[in-house]
């Protein structure tokens, strides 16, 4: 009797352990009033907005992703006060980017398998980054890349 209470709380911890998880991997970030009417006024038929949070130059930005038709999907990124950063613009493939980019890729990541990449332009400045999603080793990463070939930041996702 005691060893059968002692496996049902343990698949009761377990499931609630694996709910927790997958509610902060499906997580939606909420999207400001600001960023949305913005949104709109640029863009009137933009539908379907979705947001994140992402690091780029050194800031801590918003990306909201929507749709302006069931073809076309926009990404913009925005500061913390709601103002227009800047975009993020999908690449065919990586032959898009300066060599470096995926020099650094093929020594970090070998054999990867490449998935999608978006350039990102520093509205204060020179110089850009890139996003790029790939599998290695079984496991999908999204890593950041300045045009100098450096690696800005990493991040496992599902």
């Amino acid at each position: 009797m005691l060893q059968t209470i002692h496996k049902t709380l343990g698949t009761i911890l377990l499931s609630a352990v694996v709910f927790t998880v997958n509610a902060e991997q499906i997580a939606e970030v909420s999207i400001p009033e600001k960023v949305k009417e913005d949104i709109i006024k640029r863009h009137p038929k933009a539908h379907d907005l979705q947001a994140g949070h992402e690091t780029h130059f050194g800031q801590n930005l918003l990306e909201v992703t929507f749709k302006i038709d069931e073809v076309e999907s926009l990404m913009e990124l925005f500061i913390a006060n709601g103002t227009l950063f800047t975009d993020e613009l999908p690449l065919a493939d990586l032959s898009e980017a300066p060599p470096v980019v995926k020099e650094t890729l093929e020594k970090t990541y070998p054999k990867y398998e490449f998935k999608k990449a978006e350039l990102i332009a520093n509205p204060n400045g020179p110089g850009e980054e890139y996003e790029v999603y790939l599998v290695h080793a079984g496991a999908n990463w999204k890593v950041g890349i300045d045009g100098k070939g450096r690696i800005t930041g990493k991040e496992q996702y599902q």
